[in-house]
C-alpha cells in the first residue's frame, strides 16, 4: 500500500499492463470489489477521493484541479507505459477530463455510470446545489465536495478531442445518466455503449459478470 501525495490513500495489486480505478462521490475504491475477476492479469491502482474512504482532505479543499493530480498519480504507480482509466460516475467524470485535458497514457476510458457535465451554467450551478444536499445527507465534508461540483463545461466541450476509445456502461434504470451517456458515445471519435437491463448505478456491483465481461474484452482489446 502507498500513501501519497498527502493524504492520498492508494493500493496497487497485480502484474501486467495498467489499469487506474476511480469511484465515485460519496464512495470509496471499494466499489469496484466486484469486478476483480476482470482484472485478472492486470496491475490495477486504486485510489480513494480526498475526504472519502480512507483518505484524507489533504492539504487543500478538493476540486477538479486536486483530483487530476491525485488521479495522475496513481497512473504513475501503475507503472510505465499508457493505462486504462476506468470511473465510476464521478470518477468516471474525472477519468474523462484527464482525457480532455492531456490524453497522454491514456490506453482507453471505461465510463459507468458517467455523464460528462453541462454546458448552460444554471445547469451547472443546479447540479452543484445537489451534490451539497446529497452531501449533506451522506456526511461529506465541506471541504471534500469540490470534486463532484461543475466549475465549467470543460469535459463536454472537448468531448471529440478524446483520441482513445471509449467504453460507456449505463444502468437501463439509471435515467439519470442516459442522456449523458449518449452524448459521450456520439461525441467521441472512438466509442461505445452498453445498457445493462434492470440495472440502477451501481451496475458494476448488481451485474458484476455482464459488467466484468463487457470491460474484460475493452482491456484485452486496447491493452494488446
Amino acid at each position: 500500500m502507498t500513501t501519497t501525495p498527502a493524504g492520498m490513500y492508494l493500493t496497487v495489486e497485480g502484474t501486467g499492463p495498467a489499469v487506474v480505478l476511480t469511484h465515485g462521490f460519496a464512495d470509496d475504491s471499494s466499489t469496484f470489489d466486484h469486478l476483480r475477476p476482470a482484472f485478472s492479469g492486470y496491475r490495477v491502482a486504486r485510489w480513494d477521493l480526498p475526504g472519502h474512504g480512507a483518505s484524507a482532505i489533504g492539504s487543500q479543499p478538493s476540486s477538479r484541479a486536486v483530483a487530476m493530480t491525485w488521479l495522475d498519480a496513481a497512473a504513475i504507480a501503475a507503472g510505465a507505459g499508457s493505462a486504462v482509466l476506468v470511473g465510476h460516475s464521478l470518477g468516471g467524470y474525472l477519468s474523462l477530463c484527464r482525457a480532455v485535458i492531456d490524453a497522454t497514457g491514456i490506453a482507453g476510458l471505461v465510463l459507468v455510470s458517467t455523464g460528462p457535465g453541462f454546458r448552460d451554467p444554471a445547469k451547472q450551478r443546479s447540479w452543484s446545489a445537489f451534490i451539497a444536499r446529497y452531501a449533506d445527507r451522506h456526511g461529506i465534508p465541506q471541504t471534500a465536495r469540490g470534486t463532484a461540483e461543475q466549475p465549467d463545461g470543460l469535459v463536454l466541450e472537448g468531448l471529440t478531442r478524446v483520441r482513445v476509445p471509449v467504453l460507456v456502461i449505463v444502468g437501463g434504470d439509471d435515467a439519470r445518466y442516459h442522456a449523458g451517456s449518449r452524448i459521450v458515445v456520439d461525441e467521441v471519435p472512438d466509442g461505445e455503449l452498453v445498457v445493462v437491463d434492470g440495472a440502477g448505478h451501481l451496475c458494476h456491483q448488481t451485474h458484476s459478470d455482464l459488467v466484468g465481461s463487457h470491460l474484460r474484452a475493452f482491456l484485452e482489446r486496447v491493452s494488446g
